[in-house]
């Protein structure tokens, strides 16, 4: 349902149970996003909100945004402001890199998590691979028109500590709402035993407490190692199942994270599926132009519900999307 924009009618619901629910969903997630609240709270199930929506990677393209935004009953691009009420969007991560509009990407960001929060709502953004690769100084993706996006110097800009990386450093690795769990590109049953500890190391080495050339484990692993905004099993190929071993992990790992499902990105897909039974949402759809510009979908969780929305205006079943056998089976 849309909402009047809370740039003309901020709703005064300040009195309400689901506006201080609401609040107290945004304050719990500031503390797990700083790694500032015990391990067994990090991990535990957040308020559910009435409704969440998940966008995927962005990649430096505003108008795949404001599309999926617009699409998902978000955002108004012709008054500039939140019209999602209560709800809570999650984005993905990999907002950085590839495109040119990184900057007015992240001030819109800036601006709807102030405005969705006066609305009862909130806005969370997730770290991907591309936020670490900038703040280690890594600029391989960067578009022409990016390398100044930011001032003369976007190594100093992204350094760990600075304002930008600091800023960063709120962008949790894991979230769980409701009883959905979130992370880039996926998760272990070790590293879901880890989530908190994940979560307050990226802080830490973002905010610069430690030395910035060296990050991290997780966010940077050795080769061999599985990382919750590198890895693939959830996610590859495209559209085809995960290997058995790797949902059977998924559900173990879910269990630890006290969720029913995973939304993950960070792997393009043709369109948003689910994979392992209903317990991995992969929403990467490489809607950026520089990605391929893919048809924008978004992912609504909503009274236990999973659908998926489209640029059509169709609410479409999740259960109809789900991902296709790896192995075709063998006829006799």
């Amino acid at each position: 349902m849309r909402v009047p924009c809370v740039c003309s009618q901020i709703q005064k619901t300040s009195d309400s149970k689901n506006a201080l629910d609401r609040r107290a969903l945004l304050h719990l997630l500031a503390l797990f996003c700083t790694g500032s609240v015990s391990s067994s709270l990090a991990i535990a199930r957040l308020p559910a909100p009435s409704r969440v929506v998940a966008v995927g990677d962005i990649h430096g393209d505003m108008q795949a945004l404001v599309d999926c935004l617009e699409l998902s009953g978000l955002y108004s691009s012709s008054k500039s402001c939140w019209m999602g009420g209560d709800a809570v969007l999650v984005q993905l991560g990999d907002i950085l890199d590839r495109g040119d509009d990184e900057a007015s990407i992240l001030d819109l960001f800036r601006k709807l998590k102030v405005q969705a929060a006066d609305a009862g709502g909130a806005v969370v953004t997730m770290l991907g691979n591309h936020e670490v690769l900038n703040a280690l100084g890594i600029m391989s993706f960067v578009s022409e028109a990016g390398q100044t996006a930011f001032g003369e110097d976007r190594v100093k800009a992204f350094w760990p500590g600075s304002p930008l990386a600091r800023e960063l450093s709120e962008w949790p690795v894991f979230a769980v709402i409701g009883d959905t769990a979130f992370c880039h590109a996926g998760v272990t049953l070790e590293l879901a035993k880890r989530a908190s500890e994940i979560n307050s190391q990226a802080a830490r080495w973002l905010r610069g407490e430690g030395t910035p050339s060296l990050p991290p484990v997780d966010l940077m692993p050795a080769p061999g190692k599985k990382s919750p905004i590198w890895m693939r099993e959830l996610s590859n190929a495209p559209g085809l199942e995960p290997e058995q071993v790797d949902c059977d992990e998924l559900r173990a790992a879910l269990s630890v994270l006290g969720a029913s499902r995973l939304v993950v990105g960070h792997t393009p897909q043709q369109q948003i599926n689910s994979a392992c039974d209903g317990r991995v949402f992969r929403i990467d759809l490489g809607m950026a132009k520089e990605m391929g510009g893919n048809v924008p979908e978004t992912l609504e969780i909503s009274d236990g519900q999973v659908n998926i929305l489209t640029q059509r205006g169709e609410r479409v079943p999740a259960a109809k999307r789900a991902a296709r056998p790896r192995y075709a089976s063998r006829s006799r």
